[in-house]
């Protein structure tokens, strides 16, 4: 899932890699040489998961991979690359003012539309309005804007300059300001149209159903579970147009698949999960294997609403963490890949963060609290050995993704543990596109395993996921609650002195750890694996992903 978590003084710990290997084929002539970009071709990317749509704003769209193709058509104000540094991509300069907060956006006068009509600060303002508006929160086709934080901040703007300068002034100081504009949305396609029925199943223009774009690609054709294309701008308006004449996104769901067809030249290049058969790869001939410390990281959330009612019960929810060995359970993950990984101990700042406070350690693995916990509250075992709590047995449906392997061996773990300490899960995979763009925006689940992503190096978008839902939580899908956790990232969002920021946040995780709605598992690590014959492609740990420099890959083949 798309989510932004990160801070910028994690950027020393946070890039440092847990091994980058490499092997080049046997006898390659230009193995030492400076090789000149070659135009054309055709890369074919193995995506693990298939997006559910393709509306960069919608919460049913909200996917990794979708992220990480939108941006290649819809640009943004900033690009962070894989050193959490902020660079321009649409604008030239941001010029930041205080008394009132004032921020001014200068856009790239060459920046277009692949059909001629220039990028400008009124795209910036439909953007922002677009997002503000209510109307899209109650479609019966869908819909539901991912979040509003910062954007609700703005009590003002103006375009000038011809166009090419746009100014938006806040109501109190915002503090991740940086992280505004991630998709800048066409005003001329998509003014007076339903935002629930656009760039659905592609990125044309609505008005005239031809392709729309501002990036180095624009968006061809989706087949649907097999794959989608996006082909070469050659109208973009950046440092060079895209090398590739077209990226082609396959949907390869099964992790063994995923590897077999790497290895065998099927695909070009992969971004998996962490998968245990990936080890093999870093020995194999003609493949280059990038691995960094990512700020991925995984987690159960908690139906807190609906489902088995006595996951409201707080002891329930405690018990069911205590009963949880996350420490064996990265053992049997990652014990092959990076045995250093430690459990996550907090939903806000990442183990390698600065700022990091482990306030859920105390709900460590511990069989004999767990099982005390209940019995006080009146639980006891069946024949069956699971407990029952006022009638009401310790059963939990578990969804995730079908086919990630990882995912499934954690489950098997998990599953075995939890039934020796009188609590059972039972395995309801789905489909990515299923589970991602239905059954977590509509609460339809009881434990949900995933991972949040972050394409920022601020933690203040991340509060999207635990703001009350009628109070900015656009991406809250446990139906948690807290006026306490409001006010604090409130407060964490419009401070721009770091060290009071860092407090406010750990506040609130310290009040996310007394009502547990998520148990955080851990921190994960990036595996970008590639054809020695792909140039240019290199890992950003930021939930932008490897495409986030596609206009620069060739193939040298």
């Amino acid at each position: 899932m798309h989510r932004r978590l990160l801070w910028l003084v994690a950027v020393a710990a946070l890039v440092a890699a847990i091994g980058i290997a490499g092997s080049a084929s046997a006898g390659s002539s230009k193995a030492h040489h400076v090789l000149k970009p070659e135009v054309g071709g055709t890369l074919i990317f193995g995506s693990e998961q298939e997006p559910p749509c393709m509306n960069p704003e919608l919460n049913d769209c909200n996917n990794t991979w979708q992220a990480y193709y939108t941006q290649l058509v819809l640009r943004s104000a900033f690009v962070v690359n894989p050193h959490f540094v902020y660079t321009n991509d649409l604008i030239t300069k941001a010029r930041l003012q205080l008394n009132p907060e004032r921020v001014t956006y200068y856009i790239n006068k060459k920046a277009k539309w692949n059909d001629g009509k220039a990028v400008t600060g009124n795209d910036f303002v439909f953007t922002m309005k677009t997002i503000l508006n209510k109307a899209w929160d109650a479609k019966p086709t869908g819909g539901g804007i991912i979040s509003r934080v910062g954007y609700d901040q703005i009590r003002g703007s103006k375009v000038s300059g011809h166009g090419k300068i746009v100014t938006f002034t806040f109501k109190p100081n915002y503090a991740d300001w940086k992280d505004l504009f991630g998709f800048i949305l066409p005003q001329h396609a998509l003014q007076g149209t339903d935002l629930t029925k656009v760039f659905i199943n592609d990125f044309n223009n609505p008005k005239t159903g031809k392709p729309i774009s501002d990036g180095p690609f624009y968006f061809v054709k989706w087949n649907h579970g097999s794959d989608f294309s996006l082909a070469r701008n050659t109208k973009w308006w950046g440092p060079h147009r895209p090398y590739l004449n077209k990226i082609v996104a396959r949907f390869l769901t099964d992790s063994n698949t995923e590897i077999q067809q790497v290895r065998g030249g099927e695909v070009d290049a992969i971004y998996p999960q962490p998968q245990l058969p990936l080890s093999a790869l870093r020995q194999a001939p003609g493949l280059v294997v990038q691995s960094h410390l990512g700020p991925i990281w995984e987690h159960i959330d908690i139906n807190l609403t609906k489902g088995n009612p006595l996951l409201k019960n707080l002891w329930v929810r405690q018990a069911l963490m205590m009963a949880i060995n996350r420490p064996q359970l990265l053992s049997t993950l990652f014990s092959k890949l990076n045995p250093s990984l430690k459990p996550l101990d907090n939903l806000i700042y990442l183990n390698n963060n600065p700022a990091y406070v482990a306030h859920f350690k105390k709900y460590d693995y511990n069989a004999t609290k767990a099982a005390n916990l209940l019995k006080a509250h009146g639980c006891t075992k069946g024949g069956d050995g699971i407990y029952s709590c006022g009638g009401t047995r310790m059963s939990f449906q578990f969804e995730s993704t079908a086919g990630n392997q990882l995912r499934e061996l954690a489950f098997e773990v998990m599953q075995q543990q939890l039934k020796s300490n009188g609590i059972e899960i039972t395995n309801n995979f789905k489909p990515s596109n299923i589970f991602f763009g239905q059954d977590l925006p509509n609460g339809n689940y009881e434990l949900g395993m995933y991972a949040w992503s972050a394409p920022s190096a601020d933690p203040s978008t991340g509060t999207a996921i635990y703001f009350c839902p009628n109070d900015g939580g656009g991406q809250n899908y446990t139906g948690f609650c807290n006026n306490k956790v409001d006010a604090l990232f409130k407060r964490g969002n419009t401070t721009l002195t770091p060290r009071l920021r860092t407090s406010y946040f750990n506040q609130a995780d310290a009040i996310l750890s007394n009502v547990l709605p998520t148990i955080p598992l851990y921190q994960k690590p990036t595996f970008l694996v590639y054809h020695t014959y792909v140039k240019g492609m290199t890992d950003n740990v930021l939930s932008a992903g490897p495409m986030w420099n596609a206009q620069n890959w060739w193939l040298n083949k």
